[in-house]
């Protein structure tokens, strides 16, 4: 029960986070600096939780995965801020929301993984509601004049 509550919780804060990206990409607000921003954010929570919590120790050939896992989470920070601010983000959304689904198929094919009844009904809904908000979301939008006069 913790744990859903956890998942829960941390699907909604994600879903705060996208909407204020997507309202800072309406106002044109540079990506780059949304997410330096948000990266000195996490970076001071990570300090205060360090202080409560302690230091893991440092084993140095996993300390050298520290600086391309850095890079390339700012980069995919940089490119989901830009598709959130500049795309579709119902279409941006339900893209992200199908990282499960391959999550879990990732997780059957290479690591053996035993995917329940509940997880592939799961799997169902999030396809299936991705597509359903994609085509009633098509079908809201107002048409766009072929040429301006």
């Amino acid at each position: 029960m913790f744990a859903g509550i956890v998942g829960l919780l941390s699907g909604l804060v994600a879903a705060l986070a996208y909407i204020q990206v997507a309202a800072l990409g309406r106002l044109n607000e540079p990506e780059a600096r949304t997410v330096f921003y948000f990266s000195v954010g996490t970076a001071v929570v990570g300090a205060a939780l360090m202080l409560v919590t302690g230091v893991s120790p440092w084993l140095w050939p996993s300390v050298l995965w520290l600086l391309p896992i850095g890079v390339l989470a700012a980069l995919g920070q940089l490119c989901m801020t830009n598709a959130y601010s500049r795309g579709s983000t119902l279409v941006v959304a339900n893209l992200q929301y199908s990282g499960i689904v391959f999550g879990a198929l990732f997780g059957l094919i290479l690591f053996g993984d035993q995917i329940p009844l509940m997880g592939w009904l799961g799997m169902a809904l999030i396809m299936a509601s991705g597509i359903a908000s994609t085509v009633l979301r098509s079908r809201t939008l107002p048409s766009a004049p072929a040429e301006d006069h």
